[in-house]
């Protein structure tokens, strides 16, 4: 299966550029206003780099590392954005700068993101892949079928080898 990439670079890699574009960002305006809310991207810019680093190192947990970095860069998007409307008279215009090319990184890797994630979703020819399908054995039970998937307060052995156990193959 082949990997959405942007610019050349996957979903993760994208993370990690972004994430230290952030933290340099943070650390530049920082040392030039001498502010301490100039590193608030730098805090936004750390969390995308840890879950880039997550996602190399424990690859089953992509998901998870890339939702805390599309979460971040959502943030980093809406609090930027937010300042730059909210706030027209700027203390500084280096105040401005640094909300907008916040804003646009984040706003860059949030569309990647959600690019990545349209890229990856079924189409009609592959509508197997959906939660919910019939065929899938990882398919959401419908209401009526309780005999196949007990109870959550069903205590029994069965009931926990049950949900413990892999579908059929």
């Amino acid at each position: 299966m082949t990997r959405y990439t942007f610019l050349g670079l996957t979903i993760p890699q994208l993370t990690a550029a972004i994430g230290f574009l952030m933290v340099t960002l943070g650390l530049v305006f920082w040392l030039i206003t001498g502010f301490i809310t100039a590193l608030f991207p730098s805090l936004f810019g750390i969390f995308m780099l840890l879950s880039s680093i997550g996602s190399k190192m424990r690859p089953e947990k992509n998901a998870l590392y890339m939702h805390i970095a599309v979460l971040c860069s959502l943030s980093a998007l809406i609090l930027g954005g937010a300042a730059i409307l909210m706030d027209p008279d700027w203390s500084s215009p280096v105040a401005f700068i640094e909300q907008t090319v916040m804003a646009i990184l984040g706003g860059t890797h949030f569309a990647a993101s959600i690019a990545s994630f349209r890229f990856g979703s079924p189409d009609s020819q592959q509508a197997e892949r959906r939660c919910g399908y019939e065929g899938n054995p990882w398919a959401i039970p419908a209401s009526n079928n309780t005999l196949n998937y007990p109870s959550v307060n069903d205590t029994g052995p069965i009931a926990a080898s049950v949900l413990l156990t892999s579908p059929r193959k």
